[in-house]
């Protein structure tokens, strides 16, 4: 297993849990991406060389910069936004790979993790948001991005 690409993810949905009882956003944008990536790691270590590491490419967005971990309320139980909900999840997402490829170079593992934010791309994952921000996505998506 050369590369791990863990793409899933969910942005700005109402308020609701996973199947496991955690909130949406962090369940599916970060504990997923954990889990899956602890659960394939040896794997990913096996199959890195001295001339040709594996790689670990998880997919951020540029609000996790806005996006403050609540360590006593990571389930966004006491105020729910799904704008703060996204960014936190996102937040954790980016500090775990970080420390994770710390980890790996300590090691001296031939793995590499990045973690990459896409930019604006058109995916269902704006299907929850505000139809002013679907057309000003729109508009910026076909003014910049063709």
């Amino acid at each position: 297993l050369p590369l791990l690409f863990p793409p899933a993810g969910v942005m700005l949905v109402p308020e609701r849990k996973t199947e496991d009882g955690f909130e949406e956003h962090f369940g599916l944008n970060y504990l997923g991406h954990f889990l899956l990536t602890n659960l394939l790691l040896d794997t990913l270590k096996q199959s890195g060389t001295h001339s040709h590491n594996a790689r670990i490419i998880t997919v951020s967005s540029a609000t996790h910069y806005v996006g403050k971990l609540h360590l006593n309320d990571l389930q966004s139980r006491c105020s729910y936004s799904p704008h703060g909900a996204y960014a936190q999840s996102k937040l954790a997402l980016v500090l775990f790979t970080y420390r994770l490829q710390h980890l790996l170079t300590a090691n001296g593992s031939h793995v590499t993790a990045n973690v990459v934010d896409p930019g604006v791309v058109n995916t269902e994952l704006y299907k929850h948001v505000f139809w002013v921000v679907k057309v000003v996505k729109w508009m910026t998506a076909w003014l910049f991005f063709k």
